[in-house]
């Protein structure tokens, strides 16, 4: 007797080969076999017959550190087949914690109004109260670069002493410890903007003793795109460990040539070098933001307190007026305020969708003081009052995701339409990206065949993060799978009305257990650390 068996499925293996039909025998949470023909006796027994049966996706560039605890349904991934989300990206994350209100506000997707009980200090208590009272999906955390220095440096600009770098290596080697996949950095943001390539590099080193990955949101994808790249590689080279190149997309004001520069360097990397290297993107030209970020950093750096009174001073206001044709910000630089649109605001739901000069008219104000109005509304949330801004042109963004070594993600949370995420969106991602890549990119432009569509989104971030056991439909491997209605599949999110789930999500098994079959939700919580 075993516990499940999928019977007649077209099997995409996630390795990108050739489909095949069969049937999936499941027990005690991994694949036991793929068979034509069986006679065993299953406690569950589905016809899947004339459906498309892959690897459950694996969102490789997540936000979903705090989310996944607000809402323990992961609505928001389940709905759209994601069963493994790498969180911890981009520096960003609740763990360590030393100054709890500096962590959460690095903390993307984090909201005071959902009343997550914020009471662990190292990364393992972290680990425990995320998984032990039970998710629906897996996750396989990074430890972030920027809640490691806050906790050792709090908003210090300086370059660590060799204490404080003793210090963080240590926060670094007790998160790998109990169960971090790698250590990631956010390099545009404070306060990971203000670490060098040696304080990267030393705490880089400490993740590959434990087989980790260095996860890299690089410093700079404008006029300096290239250079960023040397940093993150020179990173990889010196650390020994492999890397994963966050939505490298360039930014639009990059200069001419300077992604195809990019591309082939890293391709170098890998092939002259031996260098393990990967890179993802959403399949969306928009891409998500925090709005304080189009102010100046020492704005909303400290302790949300002390944001809070910076926020509402009129000489603040003033000072901030000037840095509003600083070519410097790498936000701003995409265009003017026209450019920008909210995408998320508990206390004022009706502006979003309007852009920063319709959101200006609406206070009776300029643009600039509508922005200072608009994030002191959400109060300590401040930080997660989100946007959208141009995140690639459509001609770049095909061009990155046609990279064999690109992997497919979100750059969202886990969210969902009802409870008590629904107050809060990170972008459209969130709700169907994986979706949306298939029925853009697969079906209606027919840039990749469907197995190699699914291959983006399984075994290559399995691959690209280190998670050997996921991403494959093999025997041995995890099970993990999804079932997908190839007729019917549709993304029903838009960038303006993001907060809407996909069609053709049949079923959805994490760790051998149903979890979603014909859009009912089980009550079951199978998820756990991924490397499990």
């Amino acid at each position: 007797m075993v516990d499940l068996v999928l019977k007649g499925g077209d099997i995409i293996d996630g390795t990108g080969s050739s489909s095949i039909a069969g049937n999936i025998v499941i027990n005690n949470g991994s694949i036991i076999s793929i068979d034509n023909d069986i006679e065993l006796e299953a406690n569950l027994e589905l016809d899947v017959t004339g459906k498309v049966v892959c690897p459950g996706f694996i969102d490789i560039h997540s936000h979903a550190d705090f989310s996944l605890m607000a809402d323990r349904r992961n609505e928001g991934a389940i709905r759209q087949g994601i069963t493994t989300l790498v969180t911890g990206n981009c520096g960003h994350g609740p763990a360590p914690v030393n100054n709890v209100d500096l962590t959460k506000r690095n903390t993307v997707g984090f909201s005071e109004s959902w009343n997550v009980d914020f009471s662990w200090n190292s990364f393992k208590e972290y680990l425990d109260a995320l998984v032990s009272p039970g998710i629906s999906a897996n996750v396989a955390p990074l430890v972030p670069h920027g809640s490691v220095r806050l906790a050792v440096m709090g908003q210090s600009t300086a370059k660590p002493s060799t204490s404080e770098l003793e210090e963080m290596k240590s926060l670094v080697q007790e998160a790998m410890s109990a169960g971090a996949i790698g250590f990631s950095t956010g390099l545009e943001y404070s306060p990971g903007m203000y670490a060098d390539e040696d304080e990267l590099t030393a705490l880089a080193t400490v993740s590959a003793k434990y087989g980790g990955i260095y996860a890299s949101h690089i410093r700079n994808r404008g006029e300096l795109f290239e250079e960023a790249v040397d940093e993150a590689l020179n990173i990889c080279r010196k650390s020994g460990l492999p890397g994963q190149l966050s939505h490298l997309a360039p930014r639009p004001y990059a200069e001419d040539g300077a992604f195809d520069r990019v591309l082939e360097k890293v391709s170098r990397a890998r092939e002259d070098e031996g260098l393990s290297i990967g890179i993802d993107t959403f399949p969306d030209i928009w891409g998500p933001g925090m709005v304080v970020a189009l102010l100046p950093p020492w704005v909303y750096e400290g302790e949300r307190n002390e944001v809070l009174q910076r926020l509402a001073s009129p000489e603040t206001l003033e000072k901030c007026r000037e840095h509003f044709s600083d070519p410097t910000n790498y936000l701003l630089r995409l265009g003017g305020l026209e450019m920008f649109y909210l995408s998320s605001s508990i206390v004022h739901p009706e502006l979003i969708g309007k852009n920063f000069v319709e959101i200006g008219e609406s206070f009776g104000c300029d643009p600039v003081e509508g922005i200072f109005k608009l994030v002191l509304a959400d109060g300590k949330d401040f930080y997660n009052v989100m946007l959208r801004h141009i995140f690639a042109t459509p001609k770049d963004l095909d061009k990155l995701l046609m990279d064999p070594y690109c992997s497919v993600e979100s750059d969202g949370v886990v969210t969902a339409t009802d409870g008590p995420l629904s107050n809060y969106t990170m972008n459209r991602s969130s709700f169907g990206y994986t979706i949306r890549f298939i029925e853009e990119y697969v079906i209606n432009r027919k840039i990749f065949t469907l197995e190699e569509g699914i291959r983006k989104m399984t075994s290559l971030p399995a691959d690209s993060a280190g998670l050997p056991n996921r991403g494959r439909i093999e025997p041995g491997k995890a099970a993990d799978l999804v079932v997908l209605d190839k007729n019917n599949l549709t993304d029903n999110s838009t960038n303006e009305e993001p907060n809407a789930y996909p069609f053709g999500v049949e079923l959805v098994i994490v760790n051998g257990q149903v979890v979603l079959n014909d859009n009912l939700r089980t009550d079951i919580s199978p998820g756990c650390l991924a490397t499990q």
